[in-house]
């Protein structure tokens, strides 16, 4: 049996820096991951971010502090990440691009740590990026870019190793020996692990194991597929670019990453027998953006599930048991069209070809906003998850303030819209889901 300070469960982004953070601040940790580091959605991210420009946000010093982080991750940890700082670009084609946008630009000026934009006419823009050829009727530019997230895992692997945090991949935590309100141990595959202090970012497996802890998260999944074209010239995309059918991003060796748009993101829900639980909550919201999301069914995926179900009813003691190595389906299909839209508005795209597909899988909660702080009921479990696509934008602030909780009891970030409690209170519904 070994001993921490503190045990983190999840070897992604959240738990790889949370960890990192907790170390900066004295600490002795365990990261225990059921898979490989960043094996599911922190290693597939475009990872898109928010970076500092113009005057900070005075009401979203969570967001605020991510983008300061991101700024200066390089200096501050050491290691690379292939920073792209050329910013947002969001393109207007139509009215009902326009009509988004107001409702967007109303949530960005509330949350963005810095939330600075500039609406350009189709001249000014042209002129500014020629690169944006084809028509459209405005350009929203915003101060960002993004990182790349093999590299972003691979810099927090080194961090670790430097650190003494003690990783253990292929360790699947299984439940927890519980006294009153206090965790005294972690029940995993490979026996038990003691810690003084637990923190759970297990990304879309957080709700089962906070079940184990009485504590129920609505979450929802949804597989966001993407894609990836051979190289291109250099500068052929200016930083993170977003129309309404897609949005893309060009990678240092070239290549083109194509997701999603902000109104058409052919996101994808694979039918789970986890959907009946929340069904109340999450049903008119599906109903409502029912032209945004297709439901699949994923033989795999279901068998996966149904093994880890019976598994989880056999086992003596109560533990859980969780699917390991889940590997999403992903078909180019529905990113052709996506692919012509943004040759449509960059030419010199129009001789790409799409030469690898993969899939992500996002954890959605009802108001959009991440969990941080300690779990309900408990006096040394800690929740750093449910970041609904947003694990880039939210993450260096999040795990900075969950270990500032952790080590001192208290954050100079402001984390009251992001407590756990307020899963047990009746949640907002975001107009804009995706």
């Amino acid at each position: 049996m070994s001993q921490a300070d503190i045990a983190v469960i999840g070897g992604g982004l959240i738990g790889l820096l949370t960890a990192a953070e907790l170390t900066e601040r004295g600490a002795r940790v365990c990261v225990l991951e059921k898979d490989d580091l960043g094996f599911e959605q922190s290693g597939r991210s475009v990872a898109a971010i928010n970076l500092p420009g113009g005057a900070p946000n005075p009401a979203s010093t969570l967001l605020r502090v991510s983008a300061e982080q991101w700024s200066q991750f390089e200096q501050r940890w050491g290691h690379g990440i292939d920073l792209n700082a050329e910013g947002w670009y969001i393109v207007i084609g139509d009215d009902r691009d326009r009509e988004w946008l107001e409702v967007e630009r109303a949530t960005w000026q509330e949350t963005a740590g810095f939330p600075e934009s500039e609406l350009l006419d189709p001249t000014t823009a042209r002129e500014r990026f020629p690169q944006f050829e084809g028509d459209f009727a405005a350009l929203d530019v915003r101060h960002g870019g993004h990182v790349d997230a093999l590299m972003v895992m691979k810099a927090l692997r080194q961090v670790a190793a430097e650190r003494k945090i003690e990783i253990r991949c292929g360790q699947m935590v299984v439940g927890f020996e519980v006294a009153g309100e206090r965790i005294r141990g972690i029940k995993t595959t490979n026996g038990p692990v003691r810690a003084d202090t637990v923190v759970i970012a297990a990304g879309l497996w957080s709700p089962d194991l906070c079940e184990q802890l009485g504590f129920h998260i609505p979450m929802q999944r949804v597989r966001a597929p993407a894609v990836e074209t051979g190289p291109m010239l250099p500068g052929t995309i200016p930083g993170f670019v977003r129309g309404s059918t897609f949005g893309a991003k060009q990678n240092r060796n070239g290549t083109v990453r194509i997701t999603g748009g902000y109104r058409f993101s052919a996101m994808l829900h694979d039918l789970s027998f986890r959907d009946f639980r929340d069904l109340r909550i999450w049903a008119p919201a599906l109903w409502q953006n029912r032209k945004d999301v297709s439901f699949r069914i994923d033989p795999a995926g279901l068998r996966a599930e149904l093994a880890a179900k019976l598994a989880t009813r056999r086992a003596r003691y109560g533990e859980v048991v969780l699917p390991q190595r889940c590997e999403p389906p992903s078909s180019p299909r529905d990113r052709f069209l996506q692919l012509a839209d943004l040759a449509s508005l960059i030419p010199s795209l129009r001789t790409a070809r799409l030469h690898r597909s993969f899939s992500g899988v996002m954890d959605l909660l009802p108001d959009l906003q991440p969990v941080l702080g300690r779990v309900p009921n408990t006096e040394n479990a800690y929740l750093a998850g449910g970041f609904s696509g947003h694990g880039f934008m939210y993450g260096p602030g999040a795990c900075q303030a969950v270990a500032e909780l952790i080590t001192t009891d208290r954050s100079d970030i402001e984390l009251h819209a992001y407590r756990p409690e307020r899963l047990n209170e009746p949640l907002k519904m975001r107009e804009q889901i995706f």
